[in-house]
């Protein structure tokens, strides 16, 4: 049960995210050049990666889309 709740809620982060960049008319590899990480990175934390550094990758992304904090 609590593998489901997280594959969930990554899930629900992933398309929030996406849904910002649509808004923001840019790329996940932009997005990543702008913050200065690496597009792997990038994927990791947008795809719900729960590390250290996935989550600090997603407080930029949260601040460079204007989303509040999902976490």
């Amino acid at each position: 049960m609590p593998e489901e709740m997280l594959k969930n809620q990554a899930t629900e982060v992933e398309k929030s995210i996406k849904i910002a960049l649509i808004r923001q008319n840019m790329t996940q590899r932009q997005l990543g050049e702008f913050i200065g990480e690496g597009p792997q990175q990038v994927s990791r934390a947008v795809h719900g990666g729960v590390d250290p550094k996935s989550r600090r990758i997603r407080q930029k992304i949260y601040k460079v889309l204007g989303m509040e904090e999902e976490e």
